[in-house]
């Protein structure tokens, strides 16, 4: 039986593979199989995490209800109750 293969041919005029291929190029050479191995699982693992993440988010938003507070400050402009009080009077 034979091993599958893979080979990485980055394209390097586009950013994202650059960036891999300089970091590729920093792990020595008898280690970068098991660097590209713990880097896709730890990918995979990243998307799981944030999949669940989400779906507990949603969750209890759902379970949730949101009401905005009503402030009983009267607005700036508003005309103070002295001056009504006045007017009620004439």
């Amino acid at each position: 039986m034979k091993r599958p293969q893979y080979v990485f041919r980055p394209n390097l005029n586009e950013p994202q593979h650059r960036r891999a291929w300089a970091l590729l190029q920093q792990v020595p050479p008898a280690k970068r199989k098991e660097f590209l191995v713990q880097s896709i699982l730890a990918a995979e693992q990243t998307d799981r995490l944030e999949k669940s993440i989400r779906k507990v988010v949603r969750e209890e938003l759902q379970a949730t209800s949101i009401t905005t507070s009503v402030s009983s400050q009267p607005p700036a402009n508003a005309i103070p109750d002295s001056a009504l009080d006045f007017l009620s009077t004439l």
